[in-house]
């Protein structure tokens, strides 16, 4: 084979894999052949060789979906059983989650592992090397492993800088791991790929979710305590120069706001968090234990309409507003995608969201951005997932050719 012929049969492998992963693991021929713009001659040397690397199947008797049968079957390429896994790490407040993640973002298995009690983060980190080596057990192509964690990460080695929400310092969790990985057999050597998990869940929705064929997608969302938030710029993840970008959750919102842990005062994340909402509400002292709770409750009553809920909501969907108001300013994005508790103050609150960005927002005028709520239930899992896969989604011979 020429030079340039696998040059150009390696990338329209690469971008093979990319569209059936980004179309959920399954697709008919006709549609992957008019996503890579190739011929049918392409597609069907492209696929018998996905299909001899146990990659793909393809169902050539399959039919059109939508019931009108044209009387040519609609060959539906699928990913194979046997094709090559990852293993995704969520490590939030309260729990951290270990599961296996197929081609196209399918859980095939998932373990939990409670922190409502504190635990030594070497602890947590030795169970979740024990979870990930009894998963892997079951899937002998196992890739590579993907952890996402709240916190900034530096790109170059992983070092978490301030998981200042788990109680935990500064820590090299990349090293960590690694050593803890090298000593657990099916784990030694595998890769392992770090990232921010609200830049993680920023990406899966990009991928998967509401930011589909966004140009420029801003991204922010909270759970209960703390905000964060990515920037997907031209299909690429914004980190930054040195990995920690974005950290949206602290522009300040209300310079006579409360007080935040990182310094300043009146932080978009201290101001629309849980905690935001619960001090609205005129709940200032809730243990941190009960806050999920209690903010769900506050929700649920302002879903009723209940009015004192629904003023704390708009309370908090104002700040909101005045953070995407700078943000929009900054990254000029043609969608804004909400997760978390941020959906559900657009659901509830979307009128004033919408009139306090606009407010404040000398780019709204001129291009207004889609403001959605995210559509994934676990975006960071699956961002921590689409982390590992990029190398085979990159150069997928050379991926394969090292399993």
């Amino acid at each position: 084979m020429a030079p340039k012929r696998q040059e150009t049969g390696r990338d329209s492998l690469a971008a093979l894999i990319t569209q059936l992963h980004l179309l959920g693991g399954t697709a008919s021929r006709a549609t992957l052949t008019e996503r890579l713009g190739c011929g049918r001659s392409v597609m069907g040397f492209l696929l018998t060789e996905l299909t001899d690397r146990g990659v793909v199947t393809v169902d050539r008797a399959a039919r059109p979906s939508n019931g009108q049968d044209t009387g040519r079957p609609s060959h539906r390429v699928s990913i194979a059983p046997e094709a090559p896994v990852v293993i995704a790490v969520q490590i939030n407040v309260d729990t951290a989650t270990v599961a296996t993640v197929a081609l196209g973002g399918r859980v095939l298995r998932s373990s939990t592992i409670s922190l409502q009690r504190r635990i030594a983060v070497e602890t947590l980190l030795d169970r979740i090397c024990s979870l990930a080596a009894e998963q892997s057990r079951a899937h002998p192509r196992l890739l590579a492993i993907g952890v996402s964690v709240p916190s900034p990460v530096r790109r170059r080695d992983g070092y978490a800088f301030a998981p200042l929400h788990l109680g935990w310092g500064a820590l090299p969790l990349r090293e960590m791991l690694t050593e803890r990985m090298a000593r657990v057999p099916g784990l030694a050597e595998l890769p392992l790929a770090i990232g921010n998990d609200a830049n993680l869940a920023g990406l899966a929705e990009y991928h998967h979710g509401a930011g589909r064929d966004a140009t420029q997608m801003l991204y922010l969302t909270t759970a209960d305590i703390g905000l964060g938030g990515g920037l997907i710029s031209n299909g690429q993840l914004f980190d930054g120069a040195h990995g920690y970008a974005m950290e949206p959750g602290h522009i300040t919102v209300d310079p006579a706001g409360a007080p935040c842990p990182c310094g300043s005062t009146g932080c978009l994340e201290i101001e629309a968090d849980h905690r935001g909402l619960l001090r609205a509400s005129g709940r200032a002292t809730v243990p941190d234990h009960e806050i999920a709770h209690s903010a769900d409750l506050l929700l649920q009553a302002a879903t009723r309409g209940e009015e004192a809920a629904m003023l704390a909501v708009r309370h908090v969907a104002a700040r909101l507003g005045n953070g995407l108001a700078s943000l929009t300013n900054l990254t000029d994005p043609d969608r804004i995608v909400l997760g978390g508790s941020l959906a559900r103050y657009r659901q509830l609150a979307a009128d004033t969201i919408a009139e306090s960005l606009t407010a404040r927002s000398f780019l709204s005028h001129a291009d207004p951005a889609l403001v959605l709520e995210g559509t994934l239930t676990a975006p960071a899992l699956l961002g921590a997932a689409d982390l590992a896969f990029q190398p085979l989604l990159d150069d997928p011979r050379l991926t394969l050719d090292r399993l």
